[in-house]
């Protein structure tokens, strides 16, 4: 599954369950499923059969499945020419199901015949049921633990078996699913058809799919493998850019892997109702319209890289993930960290102009910001119920897992690390591995002790600090590097932990160094005896760099000299430093006013990002005037620089930097002019789509609500409702929780727990009120008092951790015990670590502000 690269990330939550063990007793080994379902589209029903040919590994009388939400017909097992009745025994706490025979069953081959119903439900779950266009459509959505909502089944991602899947369907209607279609016959009944899917290959439960509607696609093809890109009718004029990504990037990947596309067909769907970004299912990827849909004329670069980025890494879940799949759920990072990983190579060869290599710095810093926390968790983490697998499709896997993965690939280098991924693959396809087997082929392929390095980041929490100074012996030079445990609390000892890190160490005259540092120092060799190094070259290490004062001054004449990705490390890194109370606000503003010629668009973004914060968290109604004067001079250089309208000929980033610039102008500067200017280009767009150039019209339309009165609110809501394009759609719809209206933030919020909004769109939407420290007491309060109505909203499986998470906002100890003693009275079992990760965010917050908001007063009253 897919996770946006946005500042709201799209967590995929995965229902919620009492936490003891629902693991299989084992002894049952399934082989083959054939499943016909016919969906009921009126009644949201579904009829299904099911055959489960499958080994019994010892003589048993019992055989125990998943099922949840099903009703069983007649249940039947057939051993050596026997047919059995069964007796059923459903426990829907565990999710499992009991078929228990009148007599014992010899060990061998056997097979389960069985009739069942179950429910499209509307909570984008299991088989469920999606709507738009005033009809109905059936989808699915099965990982993690959903296929038996589907289909009765060993629903275990080590169970692996081959499956035959027919659908009988309306006779308009057409159905995708994993393998291609073998026929289409009408019936069984006037106004329906029949169709049968050819057999997948071996894989897993959850990575069953099938979709029906009216669905229509485009085709074309890479290499022999027929593409499809479909979406409801009205949307297939918006599906060009897909195509067109997904056939680059499949011929990028058959070139990598030594294992070509290891399926006969691609389709991939845009589904009007998907919790999750986008889903790998085999051969039939299925994806939120947002995410795959881009106008040909009107989509802004921002949209397009996310389309082919997302595209990008649920295609490399084809190997990684399907193909190969972890062994159990404590190992997801096998999956999520390696397509998150592998995404950017495809982009970044077709479109370098991009930068995409910047974007995985700053995911390496979102890591970081949650890694930093007591309440992070290791990369492989024990789960067994359902609410204890959701919780692990976070940060933690998805980016910190690519991030461990990029600092081995740079260590070893590219063709080893290549070398010894095909090794691996070809080892395990088609069946299921772990972490171990995956680091001992890599040690095994390059010679180097790639399993304690990556043992260490796997299977202990947190992030390294490594602090380096220069000693030096007449011309020769050593960097000294010591390594400890990274915290954001004050006052807090790190403990003892060490890691195997890859430390690469740049010195002025380019020349990078790398060495293994498993101790807590280290002496790293030089060049010379330089005043200065970069700990981290090209920002590829996942650890946090720790400057001495004196080497800071000495760097900071020369940060023009340094890469971008480094550029953006060293503010996150020394911002870091001040979080955890090591160094002053006033260091980190020092650092940042020698960024006034900055231009890169990654790196004022990630600068934007953290003067944001400091204006939200430490200024007062005393110092903000001043502070927002400093950003004005900081920031407005370079916007005047690049002007408000395109240059002929400019680079693609530089409308990502006007963006970030007018943004943080008019948002943390409230600068009269930008504002002015911002509304009066918002007005425009109204009265004439298109007006605005696509990279900045999302900012100035946001800018604009944010002072905006009831007539700009209804003309934002008739636009968002009338919009056929999704980025028009959004575009409206989110800016409406930037409205400060108390009025209109009320109306926003039943706007959202209505049916106008989809269920998938209810946790963003609120997790944005409570982001925007204009509206969030009040979104809180609102939160609160119609808690039930969001619960039937967005359901756990949609939305419980996206909207804890956006509590995480807040900043003052008073929240911290609003949020304990709300959450102790309303459980959310699906989110219980995302709920002490936010607590430790609001209270880590308001730490920091009683510890420099004085500081800034002090350091603003210099300037």
């Amino acid at each position: 599954m897919s996770r946006t690269r946005s500042a709201l990330v799209l967590a995929v939550m995965l229902g919620a369950a009492p936490c003891f063990a629902q693991r299989l007793p084992g002894g049952a080994v399934p082989e083959h499923y054939d499943i016909t379902v016919e969906p009921d589209l009126a009644a949201a029903t579904f009829a299904g059969t099911e055959k489960i040919e499958l080994r019994l590994e010892k003589p048993a009388r019992a055989i125990v499945l998943n099922a949840a939400e099903i009703s069983f017909g007649q249940v039947s097992v057939t051993v050596r020419g026997r047919t059995l009745d069964a007796a059923v025994t459903v426990d829907p706490a565990k999710e499992q199901v009991t078929f228990t025979l009148p007599e014992q069953l010899p060990a061998g081959p056997a097979a389960i015949q069985l009739t069942y119903r179950g429910i499209l439900n509307d909570q984008l779950r299991g088989l469920y049921l999606s709507q738009a266009n005033n009809r109905r459509y059936a989808v699915t959505q099965l990982e993690a633990t959903d296929a038996r909502r589907m289909f009765p089944s060993f629903d275990e991602p080590a169970m692996k078996a081959t499956f035959s899947l027919t659908a009988i369907i309306d006779a308009a209607d057409h159905a995708i699913s994993n393998g291609a279609v073998i026929s289409d016959t009408p019936g069984p009944r006037p106004g329906k058809h029949t169709v049968a899917f050819d057999a997948t290959p071996k894989m897993s439960t959850y990575l069953v799919a099938l979709a029906v509607g009216d669905f229509e696609c485009i085709e074309g093809a890479a290499d022999g493998t027929p593409i499809r890109i479909c979406s409801t009718p009205d949307k297939k004029g918006l599906t060009g850019f897909a195509l067109e990504s997904a056939q680059r990037i499949l011929r990028y990947y058959n070139r990598y892997y030594s294992v070509k596309y290891p399926f006969k067909k691609l389709d991939v769907v845009a589904v009007p109702d998907f919790a999750a970004g986008a889903m790998e299912n085999v051969g039939a990827i299925f994806y939120r319209e947002s995410y795959l849909l881009a106008d040909p004329t009107a989509a802004s670069t921002s949209v397009k890289k996310n389309v082919a980025i997302v595209l990008a890494h649920e295609m490399a879940h084809q190997w990684f993930g399907d193909l190969v799949t972890m062994q159990w759920w404590d190992d997801i990072w096998l999956n999520e960290g390696f397509a998150n990983w592998m995404e950017s190579k495809p982009v970044e060869d077709w479109k370098p102009e991009w930068h995409i290599e910047l974007d995985d710095v700053q995911a390496n810093q979102s890591a970081m910001g949650l890694d930093a926390l007591r309440s992070t968790r290791p990369i492989r983490s024990k789960a067994s119920t359902p609410a204890e697998i959701s919780e692990l499709f976070d940060a933690i896997a998805y980016e910190k897992g690519a991030a461990v993965v990029r600092m081995v690939e740079r260590w070893i280098g590219e063709e080893a690390f290549r070398k010894g991924v095909n090794a691996y693959l070809e080892k395990f396809k088609y069946g299921n591995a772990r972490a171990e087997d995956f680091w001992t082929t890599l040690a095994r392929s390059s010679g180097k002790p790639v399993d304690r390095v990556m043992k260490s980041f796997v299977d202990q929490p947190g992030v390294p600090l490594v602090s380096v100074a220069i000693t030096c012996s007449g011309h020769a030079g050593f960097a000294a590097i010591s390594q400890q445990r990274y915290v954001r609390e004050t006052n807090q000892a790190a403990g003892p932990q060490l890691w195997s890190i890859p430390v690469c160490v740049k010195s002025p005259s380019g020349r990078t160094t790398c060495r293994v540092v498993s101790r807590k120092t280290a002496l790293i060799p030089l060049d010379s005896c330089p005043a200065w190094v970069v700990p981290n070259a090209d920002a590829r290490g996942y650890y946090r760099m720790g400057y001495t004062p004196e080497m800071l001054r000495a760097l900071a004449p020369h940060v023009e000299s340094l890469a971008a990705t480094e550029r953006i490390a060293l503010l996150d890194d020394e911002w870091a430093l001040v979080r955890a109370a090591r160094h002053d606000v006033g260091s980190f503003l020092d650092l940042a006013a020698g960024f006034t010629a900055e231009r890169d668009a990654a790196v004022l973004g990630s600068l934007a990002g953290t003067i944001g914060f400091i204006g939200r968290a430490l200024t007062t109604d005393a110092t903000r005037p001043a502070f927002r004067t400093w950003v004005a001079a900081l920031l407005k250089p370079a916007l005047q620089h690049l002007g408000w309208t395109p240059r002929q000929g400019e680079p693609d980033d530089a409308a990502t930097a006007r963006a970030t610039l007018v943004g943080t102008l008019g948002a943390v500067s409230r600068d009269a002019e930008v504002l002015s200017k911002a509304r009066e280009l918002a007005l425009a767009e109204l009265e004439k789509p298109g007006s605005v150039q696509p990279g900045l019209v999302n900012v100035v339309v946001d800018l604009a609500a944010s002072d905006g009165d009831q007539a700009l609110y209804e003309k934002y809501l008739e636009r968002s409702r009338a919009a056929k394009d999704p980025e028009e759609k959004y575009r409206y719809l989110n800016a409406l929780t930037s409205f400060r209206d108390p009025a209109l933030v009320r109306r926003t919020m039943n706007l959202i727990l209505g049916p106008d909004v989809r269920s998938q769109d209810a946790k963003v939407l609120i997790a944005q009120l409570l982001g925007n420290t204009d509206t969030q007491h009040l979104g809180w309060e609102l939160l609160q008092a119609r808690w039930d109505d969001v619960q039937k909203k967005t359901g756990e499986f949609v939305g419980n951790t996206v909207i804890v998470s956006g509590l995480g906002a807040f900043c003052d100890a008073r929240t911290v015990d609003e949020v304990k003693q709300f959450f102790s009275a309303h459980t959310v079992p699906d989110a219980e670590r995302t709920l002490q990760q936010t607590i430790e965010r609001i209270a880590s917050c308001a730490a920091l502000s009683a510890a420099q908001s004085d500081k800034l007063a002090a350091w603003l009253m210099t300037r």
